[in-house]
């Protein structure tokens, strides 16, 4: 499936919101909206990604046998953590963020996460879901398929944005 096929639109929030009441709000959430202003990739943001994630996530847990609503509150949670990392370079050396983005957000998402009464096995999820780079390894389906969505949907959000910056280069060159 091509990005530009997974629009992160009214359609997919409402096929997400209609999982369950849970899922509702969060889709609702002033916290979960607040991810609208961390930007990722250069063109979207984590809002967005986390929709794409959880949608991704809702269609692969029938297949491996993991309860579909668990699995898209994973997929909305799992990058629950307010810290940009395109801003933290402006920012002076002794106010940001400890540590590189990749290593500690698993555990902040979590630990934010917790706020919507996600279960352990849900939040041991969070925690890997950046595996290899985190320290916690996938202990079930669940955690194996946000890990396997989040890598998917970064990797085509990634190459949408260099393809974008390509676009861009050749278009001036004009």
């Amino acid at each position: 499936m091509k990005l530009h096929q997974m629009p992160v639109d009214g359609r997919m929030k409402k096929r997400l919101g209609a999982i369950s009441p849970d899922v509702k709000r969060i889709l609702e959430h002033p916290e979960f909206r607040k991810l609208r202003g961390f930007p990722r990739y250069g063109y979207t943001n984590t809002h967005d990604h986390s929709l794409r994630v959880a949608d991704m996530a809702s269609r692969l847990a029938g297949k491996m046998g993991v309860d579909k609503e668990s699995a898209v509150r994973v997929g909305l949670l799992h990058d629950m953590c307010f810290v940009s990392y395109y801003r933290n370079r402006r920012i002076p050396k002794k106010e940001r963020h400890p540590g590189l983005y990749a290593f500690y957000h698993p555990e902040e998402a979590a630990e934010n996460a917790k706020k919507f009464g996600l279960d352990r096995k849900e939040l041991d999820a969070i925690r890997a879901h950046m595996f290899p780079l985190a320290v916690h390894l996938p202990k079930n389906r669940l955690a194996l398929v946000l890990t396997l969505c989040d890598k998917k949907i970064s990797a085509q959000e990634c190459f949408y944005s260099f393809c974008r910056k390509i676009r861009l280069k050749m278009s001036e060159k004009k």
